[in-house]
């Protein structure tokens, strides 16, 4: 979001149409409207083109032209995840409430996981127990330091610290530790390396 916002100032910047309280008045509003899209609730939201469970729910003549008016490339729609894409835009019309709404409906088991040391199987164990069905409801239970999870948050804490020696990490809130054991989870640090390795051996 930071680097959409640096974008958004260098063009403005640059445009001799616009004074430094326009750029102000148009940063403030973008701040408005970003923490309400924030405050949605785009999992229980009541969509138009997604029934009650996320699924798809349009006849293939109407998605077909979505994917016209939206510019869609029919060639890459190959996965729920994809189609889902063409949904939201066709909803929102907003390209920034079709990214708040796509992060949460595809969120994975998986992405759970990295951000709590579990692997998927383990992941969904525990939304089970807890009568979850949708990955970033349990997601939000941690997010929100919910006692339902207290034991899992606190056993992610000591992990991490045996793990990095960090005090701070015994006191850290809900909402930065998850961040922190995310960016320094071992199978998110692997694929950065072989991502870099990758970039680096396609530019010789």
């Amino acid at each position: 979001m930071k680097s959409l916002n640096i974008l958004v100032i260098l063009f403005l910047v640059s445009s001799p149409m616009f004074s430094q309280d326009n750029i102000q008045e148009i940063l403030h509003k973008k701040e408005i409207k970003i923490d309400s899209l924030r405050k949605i609730d785009f999992i229980g939201y009541k969509y138009k083109y997604l029934d009650e469970n996320l699924k798809i729910k349009v006849s293939k003549e109407l998605f077909d032209k979505m994917l016209i008016e939206y510019r869609f490339d029919p060639v890459k729609i190959k996965k729920y995840s994809d189609s889902v894409n063409v949904i939201l835009m066709a909803e929102f019309k907003d390209d920034d409430a079709y990214r708040f709404a796509q992060l949460k409906i595809t969120y994975s088991w998986e992405r759970v996981g990295l951000h709590i040391w579990k692997n998927k199987e383990e992941v969904i164990e525990l939304a089970k127990r807890l009568n979850i069905k949708h990955p970033y409801r349990l997601q939000e239970l941690f997010l929100n330091n919910d006692p339902k999870v207290s034991a899992e948050i606190q056993n992610l804490r000591i992990t991490l610290f045996e793990q990095f020696r960090k005090e701070e990490l015994m006191m850290m809130p809900a909402k930065q530790l998850l961040p922190f054991a995310f960016s320094n989870n071992p199978e998110i640090i692997e694929l950065r390396d072989n991502h870099h390795k990758k970039r680096h051996k396609d530019k010789k």
